[in-house]
C-alpha cells in the first residue's frame, strides 16, 4: 500500500531560481499547463502540457526557475512498500528520473483530479482512495512505459478521432463514425482508440460532456434539465447517474458553487 505523504496543485508565473528538489520519498509531478523544467545530474527535463516527471528518492537536483511563464501542476509525494518497487512497478527501481508524455492524458487527469479531491476533502478512508488511485496511475504508466512509443500513425489516427469526438460529442457517436472519418474499420478504430487513450469510445465521450457539464453547472442558468438535454442526454436521470458515476458528486452540488448566485 502505498503512503502517500503530500499532494498540492500549483498554479501562477514562475518567480523562483534553481530551488533545489531532494526527498526521501518518490515525487510525481504532473504538468496540466504550462512548463516546468528541472535538472538532475547534469541533465534537463523540460515537462510540457500532458507530460509526467517521477523522480526516485535521493535524487538531487534543481528546479529551474524563470518569470511570466503560467503553469499549473499537480504533484505527489509517496512511499511505496518494498514488494511494490522490487516485484509489482518496475518504474519504482529506476535511479533516475522518468520522464513520459502519455498517449492517455484524459484518462490520466481524471485520477489525478479525484486523487487530488479525495486528499483535499478528506473524507472516510480518503487515504486508501488517494492510495488505490495512485496505484492505477502507476500501473498506467508502466504499461506505457513497458509497450514503449506508438507508432506514429496510429496517433495521428487517434487524434482525428479525438477531433471528430470534440465537434460531435454532443451527439450519438459510433465506431462506425470514427472508422469513416479516420478511413480504417470500425473495429480496429474502437480497438485503437482504447489502446491508446485506456478508454473506450464511449467512455471519453462521457468525460467530454462531463467535462462541459461543469463548466454549465457552476457558471451559466441553465437548469440541470436543460443541461442534460444540450449534453445529449434525452434522460435526465440517466445524466444524474452517469455525473455521480464519473465525478462522484451530483450536479446540484456544483449548483451551488455558481459564480453569480445571491
Amino acid at each position: 500500500m502505498f503512503s502517500i505523504f503530500r499532494i498540492t496543485e500549483e498554479r501562477g508565473v514562475i518567480r523562483q531560481e534553481h530551488r533545489r528538489l531532494s526527498s526521501d520519498s518518490y515525487t510525481f509531478i504532473w504538468v496540466r499547463f504550462g512548463q516546468s523544467e528541472y535538472n538532475f545530474n547534469g541533465i534537463k527535463y523540460s515537462c510540457r502540457r500532458n507530460e509526467l516527471l517521477l523522480i526516485p528518492p535521493g535524487c538531487l537536483g534543481f528546479e529551474l526557475g524563470g518569470k511570466g511563464r503560467l503553469r499549473e501542476l499537480i504533484t505527489i509525494q509517496f512511499s511505496p512498500s518494498a514488494s511494490e518497487i522490487s516485484g509489482m512497478l518496475p518504474i519504482l527501481s529506476r535511479r533516475a528520473p522518468l520522464h513520459w508524455a502519455s498517449a492517455m492524458p484524459e484518462l490520466m487527469l481524471e485520477k489525478l483530479l479525484r486523487l487530488t479531491e479525495q486528499w483535499t476533502e478528506h473524507q472516510s478512508y480518503f487515504t486508501m482512495m488517494c492510495a488505490a488511485l495512485l496505484a492505477e496511475v502507476l500501473v498506467l504508466v508502466s504499461r506505457e512505459v513497458d509497450e514503449g512509443l506508438k507508432k506514429p500513425s496510429t496517433i495521428q489516427h487517434t487524434d482525428r478521432m479525438k477531433r471528430y469526438i470534440e465537434d460531435h460529442y454532443r451527439e450519438k457517436i459510433t465506431k462506425q463514425e470514427l472508422g469513416a472519418a479516420t478511413g480504417i474499420s470500425p473495429n480496429y478504430a474502437a480497438a485503437m482508440f482504447r489502446k491508446v487513450t485506456g478508454l473506450t469510445i464511449s467512455e471519453y465521450v462521457h468525460l467530454k460532456r462531463m467535462k462541459t457539464a461543469q463548466y454549465l453547472l457552476r457558471h451559466s442558468q441553465l437548469t440541470v434539465q436543460e443541461i442534460s438535454e444540450q449534453l445529449g442526454y434525452a434522460d435526465p436521470s440517466y445524466f444524474h447517474r452517469t455525473f455521480k458515476r464519473l465525478l462522484g458528486k451530483l450536479p446540484s452540488d456544483l449548483m451551488n458553487e455558481r459564480t453569480d448566485r445571491d
